[in-house]
């Protein structure tokens, strides 16, 4: 890494704009019902994967003179979600009832000439699914690159509630409480949600952590409240008014689009809260860190993948975002003394899918953690989990060092 980041230009701000064009273009293909959607979205994500395998990585440090831009970038994502879930229940209520909701389709004709209720007059249920899976997509970037990075603009109202906004439409409004105030204290310990174990799969890690992550946000806002000597259960708790949000929205699609259109929300939502959990999987996997102890660089996995950090908004340079969750994705450092992912953060969500090839891929890298990183208190908790992980390699390395 050079000692002085170089100047940006227009270019290198562009990428990181990816996530609101995916927003944008899914809703127009909501909206619109090409009959090349499904194809060039294919196409579209096939070249994301060849590209983040072939572009290499962003080792350098940038200075960019027009932050602002970013700003406006991650606000504009509320209404561009807001959109996609108006395109979204319109096809629902349109395919359950035939109707036009809320005027949709006239206002589009009146616009634009372009007749949506034509348009979608053949959809049928794959047309939904496939419909479904593009406003999940937004959501899920919503969640993970965009609302993540809002949610830690903490001293802004305007960020947080952009934050809660962009996750209501998945049911994910805890996040802007458990991230920032939960996960950022507890990485790497028995008690985070957000640290998978060795030998522990994303399916497994999703069945244990999801529940998890609301008793952990439950809990932070207690004391919360109970520092303020105000009562839990009122609207000055958060939670319980992103929870609110949430009913109300819950029934309102249901008396909107009816059973098919809350079956089709309830999917969206699972595969956005899936989606999260195989995205966040990976960034602490099998790394400890004893409890009060401080966060360093080697407990996160670093990741300079130039496609990866244009999809998550810099994410990718993990360690340095725990050492100070306040720092903007665009000032986030490399930090390439310290562990690192094997390849990018979409080829490595694809690989957690496939325990066998996920595990033959960490496991090389969890050993050498534990001979070039952790502590001595460290080792000994990482060897306690190795016998356990039920990972014939890490066992073995567990006994190796017990006869040490």
């Amino acid at each position: 890494m050079s000692e002085s980041p170089k100047t940006a230009s227009t270019l290198d701000y562009i990428p990181y704009f990816l996530p609101l064009f995916i927003a944008l273009s899914s809703t127009y293909i909501i909206f619109t019902n090409p009959g090349w959607g499904i194809a060039v979205v294919l196409m579209f994500f096939a070249a994301l994967a060849i590209a983040e395998r072939t572009m290499g990585n962003d080792d350098e440090m940038t200075s960019y003179e027009h932050p602002e831009a970013f700003v406006w970038m991650l606000w504009a994502y509320f209404p561009a979600t807001v959109l996609c879930f108006l395109g979204f229940i319109w096809t629902m209520a349109q395919y359950t009832y035939g109707n036009d909701l809320f005027g949709i389709a006239a206002i589009v004709n009146a616009l634009s000439g372009f007749d949506m209720v034509a348009a979608h007059a053949d959809d049928g249920l794959g047309m939904l699914l496939f419909f479904t899976l593009l406003f999940s997509n937004v959501c899920t970037a919503g969640a993970v690159s965009i609302g993540h990075e809002l949610s830690h603009r903490t001293s802004e109202a305007v960020s947080v509630f952009m934050a809660r906004g962009c996750a209501l439409f998945s049911l994910f409004t805890y996040y802007a409480v458990e991230h920032p105030f939960g996960h950022h204290y507890t990485v790497g310990t028995e008690v985070d949600s957000s640290t998978a174990l060795r030998g522990e799969s994303v399916y497994q890690f999703f069945k244990r952590t999801t529940i998890q992550d609301y008793q952990t946000a439950w809990g932070i806002e207690k004391n919360r409240l109970d520092k303020l000597g105000k009562d839990t259960w009122s609207l000055e708790n958060r939670l319980l008014k992103g929870y609110l949000a949430e009913a109300t929205l819950v029934l309102l699609v249901a008396a909107l689009a009816g059973p098919v259109g809350l079956v089709f929300f309830a999917i969206a939502t699972f595969n956005t809260h899936f989606g999260y959990k195989a995205g966040v999987y990976g960034q602490h996997y099998g790394l400890v860190r004893k409890p009060g102890s401080s966060i360093e660089i080697h407990h996160s996995w670093g990741c300079t993948n130039k496609v990866t950090n244009w999809f998550v908004d810099g994410i990718g340079r993990h360690a340095h975002h725990h050492e100070e969750p306040e720092t903007e994705f665009w000032k986030l450092k490399p930090y390439l003394e310290g562990p690192q992912y094997a390849k990018g953060y979409l080829q490595t969500i694809g690989m957690t899918l496939f325990p066998k090839k996920w595990n033959a891929l960490m496991t090389p890298k969890l050993i050498e953690w534990d001979q070039k990183y952790a502590t001595k208190e460290e080792r000994k908790i990482a060897m306690e989990y190795n016998r356990n992980s039920g990972i014939p390699e890490l066992e073995a390395w567990a006994r190796e060092n017990a006869a040490a």
